[in-house]
């Protein structure tokens, strides 16, 4: 299961630099055999790093590139709509897989899916990518799953051939998927990930819904050590210009990983504060696709810009490219990117 926990100088948790006696060490990778989560108070003190390692992921995080955000986002806006309903969503389908392809290889597939809804059947498609460790395989624990919705909608959900550009919602979670996908798809993780785009978002979570079954169906979900969701990160009014919200589970349905995603939510918000310049804020979750995944027992967190309180365009044809700040999408990307990496050093520690 996942591995982590806060401390108060992230610099403290970077893995290499860890120094903890064998007495200490083997008590603990006793303990966490099964889930590091379950030990979490247990984890010993340990002592500050090496700087170089900060240097590192400094050194990652200065890939993310925001021309290539910006590109993604106006190519996605440039559908007329990308409706659920609509005939353009496998055309969007088609060209996700193809980006997607072009920077994951051969790791790319359809997860085809049927959907009735008011007497009309849908064949929809989810698009997957999987970065899988070189030791391991996707049938292990330790599997980190990125998810975004690829659908967007006008104020009327039934109309399916309105111009629904949907540049916020969700071509910014979506883009930042792929970026983080060309840039941790060449290195050598410790950690499986899995980048899924849904369809169905809109309509009510068709596609998270009928993935997290088939992830069942096939007794994988046991593996998901998190799932994080992206949903609207590109918009921020002129006066809030660096706050984001990180949403955790609170009295949701599986209440046993509460403490858990609120413990990741700390994590990431450490991780904003020492790589980056935005200005995090926790929130209970609120109706996105992590919901599936929380329902059938994964953590779950969501990163949001507030878009449906905060965001003028929501819904409408005006959510158009020229309204977002890349430069805020981009910090959000750099510290989803360093997230992951200080939990694949985790990982990485705890498996040497």
């Amino acid at each position: 299961m996942i591995i982590l926990f806060v401390a108060s100088s992230l610099t403290s948790i970077l893995a290499n630099s860890i120094s903890i006696n064998k007495a200490e060490y083997n008590n603990f990778t006793s303990l966490c055999t099964n889930s590091i989560i379950t030990c979490i108070d247990k984890i010993p003190s340990i002592q500050k790093a090496d700087r170089d390692l900060k240097k590192q992921t400094d050194s990652i995080l200065e890939q993310v590139n925001s021309t290539k955000l910006k590109e993604w986002i106006n190519t996605l806006s440039s559908f007329h709509t990308r409706h659920t309903k609509s005939d353009h969503i496998e055309n969007v389908a088609y060209w996700l897989k193809n980006e997607l392809e072009t920077l994951c290889e051969n790791r790319v597939f359809f997860h085809n899916f049927t959907q009735i809804d008011e007497n009309q059947t849908f064949h929809l498609k989810n698009i997957i990518c999987k970065i899988q460790n070189s030791t391991a395989s996707f049938s292990d624990n330790n599997t980190i799953i990125i998810g975004a919705h690829y659908d967007s909608r006008a104020e009327n959900i039934n109309n399916s051939e309105a111009r629904a550009p949907g540049a916020d919602n969700n071509a910014s979670g979506v883009s930042a998927s792929l970026e983080l996908v060309r840039i941790l798809s060449h290195l050598n993780l410790t950690l499986n990930l899995e980048f899924v785009l849904f369809s169905g978002e809109e309509q009510g979570k068709w596609g998270s819904n009928k993935y997290i079954k088939y992830l069942d169906d096939n007794n994988r979900t046991k593996n998901i050590d998190l799932y994080i969701n992206f949903d609207m990160i590109g918009y921020r009014p002129s006066n809030e210009s660096n706050k984001v919200i990180l949403e955790y589970d609170v009295g949701n349905k599986y209440l046993q990983n509460d403490n858990y995603s609120k413990t990741i939510a700390l994590f990431i918000k450490q991780i904003a504060t020492n790589y980056t310049n935005l200005q995090a804020q926790l929130a209970k979750l609120g109706n996105s696709d992590f919901i599936p995944f929380e329902e059938l027992g994964s953590t779950v967190i969501g990163i949001h810009d507030e878009g449906v309180t905060k965001n003028p365009n929501y819904h409408k044809s005006s959510d158009t490219p020229n309204t977002l700040n890349i430069k805020y999408a981009t910090s959000i990307t750099k510290m989803t990117l360093a997230t992951i990496l200080e939990l694949d050093r985790l990982n990485k520690y705890l498996k040497r």
